[in-house]
């Protein structure tokens, strides 16, 4: 943060935009060669994407795309670093995590476009490995001063390295054109700030309504440290939305439109919207009812809470943790019914707000020999999706002790993970002692998507 008190024109200018929040500046227009040059590229892409890059090609200072879940934020950044290697422009790729910035280095080397790595090897993608600088320059014999270290550098458009890997020898003397930071509604402030001083106009790409800066101070955050710098620059006129999304049907989507967006999320295409989960059902013909209208493929039962109040599904606290034994069985079961019905492991999920929980479904994977089948915690799902998620909350104790379970953006995360199915485990009476968790069960209520269970 000292470095935006310094006496130079990057540090001025950062200071009038993120401190005096001065109104970012763009062009009035494109050149006739810049807008030819942009045409392939924008095929695929829709009209949101397309206006948010050519915002981006108008900037002279900064712009925010927010993209909304399942909206194409990866897509519409492999297309704009085309696009700015495409009119000779360089660009600083940065983000919040490793595997964010080498899921966009795996999708431009699909497509051919050079690029350099920074960072250890063993933070990178194995498929990246070989576009790692300390790959490249331990098989390379033409290096041998610190000159041609310098040309070597200075020889790629696309730099990439995490938000806190701008401490590299090469930042003390380049300057990019754009700095993209992907996931930057995650980014603390300070951290952020890091990669905006090697370039000339920047690029925030997130969505402040999922997963924020993690701040385990509660002062801290009371003080406002959890705010990223994408909520802070949000309304100042250089904000454009993703909001169609090519991910969930319409129901689990519309569940979080009532929640969070206010109806603002839209289907891409039909096909999208009315997608269902089909799976074998001739094996759960003699399966009890619960299992059966659990696994349902009508679309109308896309969502489903399972709610367990009736059958003795306790939480159990410990020094380690919160944990669920009858819930963690639940979710074997379900799991075991799934796999049966000819679906995938690997497109099916498994999430839970607490580590001791996701622990110990883990454990019950592998003892089942399930292992392809991924548990884990809402804020490691951010970014993907799978067919079929399962969420166990956990908590039956109307204690409002739950903290994680009044976190509305990460309770957005984990429902906008699933495509055709989502199933939801819980107590239903302890969970409404939550302000969002009691909006999301009043709704399944009314559409008749509750199942009581009465026995395992």
């Amino acid at each position: 943060m000292s470095r935006l008190m310094e006496p130079n024109p990057r540090a001025t200018c950062l200071r009038s935009l993120i401190i005096s929040l001065r109104p970012p500046e763009f062009d009035l227009k494109l050149s006739k060669a810049c807008i030819q040059k942009v045409k392939t590229v924008f095929k695929p892409l829709n009209k949101q994407q397309r206006t948010a890059i050519l915002k981006v090609l108008m900037s002279k200072d900064y712009v925010l795309i927010k993209g909304f879940p399942g909206t194409g934020k990866t897509a519409t950044i492999v297309a704009l670093v085309k696009i700015l290697c495409l009119t000779k422009q360089t660009v600083l790729l940065t983000s919040y995590t490793h595997s964010a910035v080498d899921n966009i280095l795996l999708k431009l080397k699909e497509d051919g476009i050079p690029f350099l790595r920074l960072g250890r090897r063993s933070s990178i993608h194995p498929l990246i490995v070989s576009h790692s600088a300390e790959e490249v320059l331990t098989s390379s014999t033409t290096i041998n001063s610190v000159q041609d270290l310098k040309r070597f550098y200075d020889s790629y458009d696309v730099i990439a390295t995490s938000a806190l890997g701008v401490n590299h020898p090469i930042f003390n003397h380049r300057k990019f054109d754009v700095c993209i930071v992907d996931e930057a509604s995650q980014v603390l402030q300070p951290a952020c700030l890091g990669p905006l001083f090697h370039c000339h106009k920047f690029v925030l790409v997130g969505d402040p309504k999922q997963l924020p800066p993690v701040v385990k101070s509660r002062e801290a955050r009371n003080l406002g440290l959890d705010e990223s710098l994408f909520t802070r620059l949000e309304n100042n006129g250089a904000t454009y939305d993703l909001c169609l999304q090519y991910r969930m049907n319409r129901v689990i989507m519309e569940l979080s439109n009532f929640l969070v967006y206010d109806g603002k999320l839209q289907y891409g295409n039909m096909a999208v919207a009315e997608q269902c989960c089909k799976m074998d059902q001739s094996h759960i013909l003699d399966a009890p009812t619960w299992m059966k209208d659990l696994l349902s493929s009508d679309l109308d039962k896309s969502i489903v809470f399972l709610d367990t109040q009736l059958i003795h599904a306790v939480e159990i606290s410990s020094g380690k943790g919160v944990t669920n034994e009858v819930e963690a069985d639940l979710v074997m079961a379900i799991l075991k019914a799934i796999v049966k019905g000819n679906v995938a492991g690997y497109d099916v999920g498994v999430i839970s707000p607490y580590r001791s929980q996701v622990k110990l479904i883990k454990q019950k994977v592998h003892d089942c020999d399930m292992t392809d089948v991924e548990v884990n915690t809402v804020d490691q799902y951010q970014g993907r999706d799978k067919s079929i998620i399962i969420i166990s909350f956990v908590r039956t104790h109307d204690d409002n002790a739950g903290e994680l379970l009044k976190d509305l953006r990460r309770l957005n995360v984990a429902l906008t993970r699933a495509r055709h199915k989502l199933i939801l485990i819980g107590n239903a009476k302890a969970l409404k002692i939550y302000e969002h968790m009691a909006k999301i069960l009043n709704r399944l209520e009314e559409t008749k998507n509750i199942i009581q269970i009465t026995e395992l």
